[in-house]
């Protein structure tokens, strides 16, 4: 099951999942370029993440949030 719930009426799933990689290089240029987990940081990460995800919405404005995963996505 997929960690992303596409809201846009404009992007295909496959271009979302793009954009989300153009995103995660953003956000790692803007921390000067690196960003770094441990093992356990992304152990946690992921436990964390079981039961949410992110949703997308494309409009004007590209905008992400981590939300609860609906019960019938679970």
């Amino acid at each position: 099951m997929s960690q992303f719930l596409n809201l846009s009426q404009h992007a295909s799933d496959e271009e979302v999942h793009y954009l989300t990689s153009l995103l995660v290089y953003h956000l790692v240029d803007r921390c000067g370029g690196e960003l770094q987990f441990t093992p356990e940081d992304m152990r946690q990460i992921r436990e964390k993440l079981a039961s949410k995800m992110v949703q997308i919405r494309l409009g004007n404005d590209l905008r992400l949030r981590i939300i609860d995963r609906l019960p019938e996505l679970r």
